[in-house]
């Protein structure tokens, strides 16, 4: 198959998931996510359910998007946030933050539907990838200790923020941000170079 074929249909099968993603979103909004159906999805974003199928093979695979996609966006904003390693980090998780705040019930929703599918036995965490090469960055450039597991700190900031965000979307009792913010900062401190 010619690469401009294969092109145009990698671009419609791109613009076919995001139609699906947002149909799905505006429903786990409007339904919530236990009583939106794929065939509902599907429906709203002009689709087969097959072809709803074929871009999420489940429904927990939405909110697992819904994750990936905020993180894609943070992780490019924080790049130019500093040289500094920790100040990416919390550039990365902030921005995050910001994305998951400015939309409470889809938020919301979503993490129900993560939860749901036993995303957090399930599935490593999302933000893992990102933030172990920045750690690692940062032990490279003497920003982080060089005695410090990369992977347990990568994983004690992942955990530290899924759990913030759990607890955010069940109480609401304070800003997500600022419980995020108080728990980078003690994982940070943590994993600074020892004089």
């Amino acid at each position: 198959m010619p690469e401009t074929v294969q092109g145009g249909a990698r671009h419609r099968g791109t613009q076919t998931r995001d139609r699906l993603y947002e149909a799905a979103a505006a429903l786990f909004v409007e339904r919530g996510y236990e009583a939106t159906t794929m065939a509902d999805i599907a429906e709203r974003a002009g689709a087969s359910r097959r072809t709803a199928f074929n871009h999420f093979p489940s429904k927990s695979d939405i909110p697992m998007l819904w994750t990936r996609r905020m993180a894609d966006i943070a992780v490019v904003e924080a790049t130019g946030a500093s040289d500094e390693v920790p100040e990416r980090i919390r550039a990365y998780l902030h921005l995050i933050c910001e994305m998951v705040q400015a939309e409470p019930e889809l938020s919301r929703q979503m993490m129900l539907g993560w939860t749901a599918a036993l995303g957090p036995i399930r599935y490593e965490s999302q933000l893992l990838a990102d933030l172990t090469p920045l750690l690692r960055e940062g032990q490279a450039r003497g920003q982080v200790d060089r005695g410090i597991d990369v992977d347990v700190a990568a994983r004690t900031l992942s955990d530290m923020f899924m759990g913030a965000t759990l607890r955010w979307v069940r109480e609401r009792d304070r800003l997500l941000q600022d419980t995020v913010d108080e728990g980078v900062e003690l994982v940070l401190a943590a994993v600074r170079p020892r004089s």
